[in-house]
């Protein structure tokens, strides 16, 4: 049988006591349990480590030469130990988050500068695409946390939601009414690649001349300076570099969802449970 990890803790006892006795007893096993731990060390090294006599032990050449590598050793344990527990207590670490680069603007400028004061050891790193690829990626293991829209159920993930926003028609603030866009033949910017905007398409049919971009931030950006209307979340509309109102008139809205999102079983020490609960935090005051 090889040694153990007790065996050396049992054999730095008999080398400071120089007796089986007494190092049994301050072990809390018994005379031949500590004398078959002396042997199992013995055989695994090929030489003596002890002499014995009717007075007790002394050690070999060999055996002070183990003492002192055993003491290093178990001192270089502890100090691997505590570093282990401090890697998985402490908020310290690298992780990655993905989100839409819209959600990303109206999110993480909150998150990461209060996050990063507060635990000024923790990396974060970002991935931008769809909310339906980043879901797909957290599922992967490719990231560890998402802040998605409307996140399809998936057995492995964990979906808590963050907070509600709607998508709707937005104009400048020169916009007044629905007659007033129809009059002046309004182009209807949007991104062809969100579901909302599908959707939202459904409820107002051959009203505007439609026009496509995959950037939110654009689409903003052109609706601000009055080159026509845009679908755009109420979030993303509200941190336009320019006031954008919302076409109150037109009965065309989608509800969505922003939900954090991770595996379980890939998120269950206790930094991740820690960053996700303060993540949660920020922006439930957001």
């Amino acid at each position: 049988m090889k040694p153990t990890f007790d065996d050396l803790n049992y054999f730095l006892e008999v080398a400071n006591t120089k007796n089986l006795s007494r190092a049994a007893e301050r072990q809390g096993i018994t005379q031949p349990s500590i004398s078959a731990a002396m042997k199992r060390l013995e055989l695994s090294f090929g030489t003596a480590l002890l002499i014995r006599s009717r007075n007790g032990v002394q050690l070999t050449k060999a055996g002070v030469e183990l003492q002192t590598l055993s003491k290093k050793f178990m001192s270089d344990w502890d100090q691997l130990k505590s570093s282990v527990i401090r890697a998985s207590t402490e908020m310290g670490g690298s992780f990655t988050i993905g989100c839409h680069p819209s959600v990303a603007l109206y999110t993480l400028p909150t998150i990461v500068p209060k996050l990063k004061a507060k635990y000024p050891l923790l990396t974060l790193n970002f991935v931008h695409d769809l909310s339906r690829k980043i879901t797909e990626q957290v599922i992967s293991h490719e990231i560890d946390f998402g802040l998605v829209i409307n996140p399809v159920r998936h057995p492995d993930l964990v979906i808590q939601r963050l907070f509600f926003d709607e998508v709707t028609i937005w104009g400048n603030r020169d916009i007044i009414s629905i007659q007033n866009v129809l009059d002046k033949n309004f182009t209807l910017y949007c991104d062809p690649n969100l579901k909302q905007t599908k959707e939202l398409l459904k409820k107002i049919p051959h009203l505007f001349k439609i026009e496509f971009s995959n950037s939110l931030e654009v689409i903003a950006a052109l609706v601000a300076n009055g080159a026509g209307l845009g679908i755009l979340p109420k979030r993303v509309a509200k941190v336009s570099h320019k006031p954008l109102r919302k076409l109150d008139d037109v009965n065309a809205t989608v509800i969505d969802e922003l939900c954090l999102v991770y595996r379980a079983d890939a998120q269950s020490n206790a930094i991740s449970q820690k960053l996700r609960h303060e993540i949660r935090m920020i922006l439930s005051e957001h």
